[in-house]
């Protein structure tokens, strides 16, 4: 049986190993699977409050204190990062959007055995574009998602290393397919189209794995040279593998100008819900906004919920 010396002492191990976790989220010295961890945060600061509960119940009351101080200053971290990202969210002075883009950001999964079912739910939406990860999960079916949205770019025979799609209702006036390095796969795509008379360009991506962790930073890096030479309004979208307040994505954001919609649904793991992590994200610039944007209930087989968004394109004031 522990008695009480022990479990104090294990609880005060366990404090440390999030003080620990937080600390190599924020200082980053270099270590491999870092950057998970800073997707990580807010969850392991959540956990670091149920532990502080435990804590306090145990009779550890003055080092209770102490690490909820830490705490505090990781969650003033964290928001601090937030608020930078949304205060790009500038006001809008126009009521009314000149037309609003429907836009759909699903990574499909590659080997998804339920790929019927999401074609399905592509069809079915019918979304004015689509940002398909992973488009060789239903490759079967892309003839029939084509009746409903004819226009397409990636994952048309340009050779190995398939993975990206942007499906659109409207015609792609500018295509173009990039190979993300340092691996080199299809995993960066542009496609400009008009709704409306509006013209607005979309930029389709899905990073590495988070414990790429220089690989994170390379892409990073080539989308915000992509981004740089690209004029208009922009949408972009996709499958990051790491949470807005990630350093790759958030400094991303910074040098490009980038705002987030008005929240950052969950869409990994799907088992988790509404608390998992938001690794898929969808970002806007100029005269673009994120009105709304909501992660799907069902993820058909995939193993990433889909973001559904609406995008307002306004005027110029």
């Amino acid at each position: 049986m522990i008695n009480l010396s022990e479990l104090r002492g294990g609880l005060l191990v366990l404090a440390g190993l999030v003080v620990f976790i937080l600390l190599l989220a924020t200082v980053t010295p270099g270590l491999p699977g870092e950057l998970l961890l800073q997707s990580l945060r807010f969850h392991v600061i959540a956990e670091g409050l149920a532990l502080l509960i435990v804590m306090i119940i145990a009779g550890l009351r003055w080092r209770a204190l102490l690490f909820f101080l830490i705490l505090a200053a990781a969650a003033a971290h964290g928001a601090g990062m937030l608020a930078e990202l949304h205060g790009r969210r500038e006001p809008i002075t126009n009521d009314r959007p000149v037309t609003v883009l429907d836009v759909l950001s699903y990574n499909v999964l590659t080997g998804n055995l339920e790929a019927e079912a999401a074609a399905r739910f592509i069809i079915d939406a019918a979304p004015d574009v689509a940002v398909i990860m992973e488009t060789p999960g239903i490759a079967d079916y892309l003839d029939q998602i084509s009746e409903v949205l004819p226009y397409r770019v990636g994952c048309q025979g340009e050779g190995a290393g398939c993975d990206l799609s942007i499906l659109s209702r409207y015609p792609i006036t500018e295509g173009q397919v990039h190979r993300m390095w340092p691996f080199r796969y299809q995993r960066l795509l542009t496609a400009r189209i008009e709704k409306d008379g509006v013209p607005v360009t979309v930029v389709g991506v899905h990073f590495s794995k988070p414990y790429f962790d220089q690989a994170s930073w390379a892409e990073a890096e080539q989308l915000e040279r992509l981004i740089a030479d690209l004029d208009g309004d922009l949408i972009v979208a996709g499958d990051f593998n790491a949470a807005p307040w990630s350093d790759p994505v958030l400094e991303l954001a910074r040098r490009t100008n980038l705002a987030p919609g008005p929240g950052h649904p969950a869409t990994w793991p799907v088992i988790a819900g509404p608390l998992g992590v938001p690794i898929d994200n969808m970002f806007t610039r100029g005269h673009a906004r994120i009105d709304e944007i909501v992660a799907g209930e069902d993820s058909y087989g995939s193993n990433h919920r889909y973001l559904r968004a609406s995008v307002g394109l306004y005027t110029a004031p």
